[in-house]
Parts: C-alpha cells; structure tokens; sequence
C-alpha cells in the first residue's frame, strides 16, 4: 500500500484467501482452515476456536464466510454436505452451517445447520431457501433468520425476516409481484415496496424501492427508526451493496457515501464532471475514509470533512484492501489473492 500513508508490516498472519477479517475493536478476527483465530492489534493470538470444514465433492476446501454479528459475536458460515450425526443410515446434505462463536474468548455459542444446496445468505444472519420443485414451487422462499443467540426466527403474525442488522431483525411482509413472483417488502419504513440492500452490520441499513421508472433509496437508523439525508453532492440512486463502519459506529461507508450517523447526514465523493468515482473500503472514529478509485486498483483516497488526497498504489499491492482499523489506529490490510492479513501503523 502507499508508502507515505502506510508504515510497514508490524506483523502478519494467514488467512483463508476467500474471507476477510473481521476487525472489532481490540480484536482482528480470521478465518482459517482450521477454524477461527482472534489476535489483538499488536498481532499476539488472544484465543483459537477449532470449527471443521464441511468439504464436499464439487468443494474438497470448503466455503467459509466470517461475518461480524455483534461486537460480541462472529458467525462462521460453512457451505458443503453437512454430517449425517449419529444415524449410519442417514443420507449426506448438502446445507449451510451456522456456528457462533464469543469474541471474548471464542467458545461456542450456539450453531446451527441449514439443510438445502440452494439455500443463501441475504442479509447478516438472514438466509432464505427456494422450494425444491416438488413439494414446493421454487418461487416459494422459506426465509429464516438467526439471532446472536442462535435462535431461529420464522414467520411472525404474517411477516418474515429478510436480514438482520446486530441485534435487529428486518422484518418484510409477502406479496405477489409481477408475474405471480413472491416477493417482500420491508416494513415500518417510509418506502412502499422496499427492498434491503445493504447494512453495516450494527444500526444502519440501506433500502430501495422501484416503481418501474425511478429508484428511490432510503438510508435508515434502525436504532431509532429515523432516515439519513443524503446531500446534493450524492446521486438520486444511492445504494451501496456493502457498508462499513468505523469501530464505534459513528461513520459508515458505502461506495462514494460517507455517512455520519449522529449527525443523520450522507455525503458522497468523486463521480461528478470529470472526477472519477471513489469506493470507500474504511472509515475511522473520526470520520476519515479511506478507498480507492473504482475504475482502477492504482489510487489509494483518503477523505475527510471535504477535503481529498490521493496516494498511488503500488503494483503489488493492487489485490490489498483496508479491513478496518483497531481501536489503537492499526491499520488491518488484507490480501485477497493470498490471504494474508497484515498490521501496518498509520503514519501521521
């Protein structure tokens, strides 16, 4: 990464290529072959919890996602032909198995296990599964989530869970959509027909809803149930596919969006007449973001109360991308090509 914003490795570690850290504070939580391993930001191993792969035929080396769920909990997802447990005569699954874990000390809190191969996950802990064609239509989508606690949550007085955002659960309600699909439509929001999109994993999520001629987003605070108001400088259609949020939750990015959560404000960077557009991987407590470039893997931006820098990346760093930031500032870089997840001091 750049030289002049990042000072050099303090340490390293190795990480399964296909997941990225989780950074909660004090914590750098990774996933590996082995389970999952939680090291503090001067890169000491604070505890190991051993969670098997579930390897099957068309996937010798598994699937495994790492999600943060709360800052007191992670949830390891593995995909793959789930055991057969204690009957011999069982026939093998494929499935998605959802086990969570403590970040205080990474003890099991509960896990459960998800049978069918289709079965995806929308939102945080969310996850919904197509009929099987036979006993069911496979526009018919049972939707389930999963609370902190590994509790599963189903219909509820005629609504269903289509995310969850820390503690919160979103609930939709059904209804049939053009050409007889079933479809949701987030409730208890200003938005008719809306549809999640995105979260930060704690209090904010990002809607949208089409009419067939417009999209209309909407930026909203679960914890008190109130929007946040993008300014002029973002676009009508403002709608980000991933957030992030800076360790204590004040600011969240999203593709050119910074958004400061107290303040129930959202600006946006680069896009305009001849600027390029940005795509913000990090934000720390005090609101600098830091990105890069969309149309290319060469420039490192960094931006902060409308002020922007920009820094180029080195070639062999393209495949490098901020996972966050500890609460000492560490800066925690991650390789996607090799899985290496590295602590570099920030200079300045």
């Amino acid at each position: 990464m750049a030289d002049e914003v990042f000072g050099p490795a303090e340490w390293s570690t190795q990480a399964r290529k296909d997941s990225a850290p989780v950074v909660l504070g004090d914590l750098v939580v990774v996933a590996t072959d082995r389970g999952v391993t939680a090291l503090d930001a001067k890169g000491k191993e604070q505890w190991r919890a051993d969670v098997d792969l579930l390897p099957d035929p068309a996937r010798p080396d598994g699937v495994r996602d790492l999600i943060p769920v709360t800052h007191e909990v992670v949830a390891v997802i593995d995909k793959g032909t789930l055991p057969k447990g204690s009957d011999p005569l069982a026939s093998e699954i494929a499935g998605t198995r959802i086990t969570l874990l403590s970040v205080k000390d990474g003890s099991e809190i509960a896990a459960q296990a998800l049978p069918g191969e289709k079965t995806k996950r929308t939102t945080g802990l969310a996850f919904e599964t197509p009929g099987d064609g036979i006993t069911a239509a496979p526009s018919d989508i049972a939707r389930i989530a999963i609370t902190p606690t590994g509790e599963v949550v189903t219909e509820t007085e005629g609504k269903v869970p289509v995310g969850t955002v820390g503690e919160h659960i979103v609930w939709a309600t059904p209804y049939t959509a053009n050409m007889g699909v079933n479809a949701t439509s987030v409730a208890d929001v200003p938005l008719e027909l809306a549809n999640l999109q995105a979260s930060d994993g704690r209090e904010i999520a990002v809607l949208s809803s089409y009419d067939g001629k417009t999209t209309t987003t909407l930026w909203w605070n679960l914890a008190n149930g109130t929007p946040l108001t993008p300014d002029a400088s973002c676009p009508a259609a403002l709608i980000p596919k991933t957030l992030a949020a800076s360790s204590d939750g004040a600011f969240v990015v999203g593709d050119s969006a910074i958004a400061d959560v107290k303040a129930g404000t959202v600006t946006c960077t680069g896009g305009g007449a001849d600027q390029k557009s940005v795509l913000w991987w990090a934000v720390t407590d005090d609101g600098t973001a830091y990105g890069q470039t969309a149309d290319a893997n060469d420039t490192l931006v960094i931006g902060k109360g409308g002020e922007i820098t920009t820094h180029p990346i080195p070639a062999e760093a393209a495949m490098t991308r901020l996972a966050g930031f500890a609460s000492d500032g560490t800066a925690i870089l991650f390789s996607r090509d090799a899985g290496i997840v590295n602590g570099n001091p920030v200079k300045g």
